[in-house]
């Protein structure tokens, strides 16, 4: 069975529908795991050094007690959806959610975090948003839920770099494959696995004074199919389950998961920092927006776990 004990349940007060809940109960009930329901609350106004606080700190203890008190209501109102699972709470006085999240880890080893997600523009990306700095932050495979449907397809999509250069990457793919074997195995569900190779002439394009050799492309085509191959027999995903096709691996990934109605897609990332992660994007990222179903998200730490003993 798949080792998630410990679900982490990520609740945005600013949200109008709590989407991860209804996935995590369900999770939670299959795995006979337990729920953490987690959110946050902040006011600038209640901290040290603030103007509140050189006037009145009484004043500002106050403040802060029933910000905390009514976050905690809030969340816990949720607690009787939850019958039949072990379920606790939890509320981090944090500016940001993600923060909240990251704290909320330290005291805590959770095997899945999950958290609905709604479209993001660029300005969200660059200014810190929860769902890009949790996928690069998290220390735990973090579930990204669309829509409250339950899955109803019975497919999974693994997504990975078939002719990945280095260890760092090989190590992305397996924990991928393990994820989404394990999940397949659990649920009854059919394993897919999907790769995009890029087209070679797009890049020669960019330097014309080059010239590409005339079977470039096609030796890159059996590289990949090659890699799938290798990749689908380590992990008993049949030959019509595997999808190869060229192009942006974002755009790949989204139109085959589309094609045959995926419930879930496992990707990786690498989780670039900075700019560059903005700007250069990492495909898990960019996922997110392009897909109607679940994304699970999982990084070179998020390996598998034995099962218990």
């Amino acid at each position: 069975m798949l080792d998630i004990n410990h679900i982490l349940v990520v609740l945005d007060s600013d949200h109008p529908e709590q989407i991860a809940l209804e996935r995590a109960l369900w999770l939670a009930r299959s795995l006979d795991a337990d729920l953490t329901l987690m959110t946050n609350t902040y006011e600038p106004h209640c901290e040290e050094g603030s103007a509140l606080s050189a006037i009145d700190s009484n004043t500002q203890l106050r403040i802060k007690q029933a910000l905390l008190k009514k976050a905690d209501n809030w969340i816990n109102s949720f607690v009787s959806e939850t019958s039949g699972v072990n379920t606790s709470t939890e509320v981090h006085w944090q500016k940001h959610l993600h923060d909240a999240v990251i704290e909320s880890m330290r005291n805590k080893d959770f095997d899945l975090v999950i958290k609905g997600t709604q479209p993001h523009s660029l300005v969200d990306r660059i200014f810190t948003h929860t769902d890009w700095n949790m996928l690069r932050h998290c220390p735990a495979p973090v579930l990204l839920v669309k829509n409250a449907q339950p899955w109803q397809h019975n497919r999974i999509l693994a997504a990975v770099d078939a002719t990945a250069p280095d260890q760092s990457h090989d190590l992305i793919n397996d924990n991928i494959l393990s994820f989404a074997e394990h999940l397949a195995d659990h649920f009854d569900t059919d394993l897919h696995l999907g790769n995009a190779y890029p087209l070679v002439s797009v890049a020669f394009a960019m330097v014309p004074e080059v010239t590409a050799p005339d079977d470039i492309q096609s030796y890159v085509t059996e590289q990949h199919e090659s890699g799938c191959q290798q990749w689908a027999q380590k992990y008993n995903i049949d030959n019509d389950h595997i999808h190869i096709a060229e192009g942006d691996t974002d755009d790949v990934v989204s139109e085959i998961a589309a094609r045959i109605e995926a419930d879930l897609v496992v990707v990786g990332t690498v989780g670039r920092e900075g700019l560059a992660g903005v700007l250069i994007g990492n495909t898990a990222e960019a996922l997110v927006d392009k897909v109607n179903c679940d994304v699970l998200v999982i990084k070179p730490q998020d390996g598998v776990k034995p099962d218990a003993e």
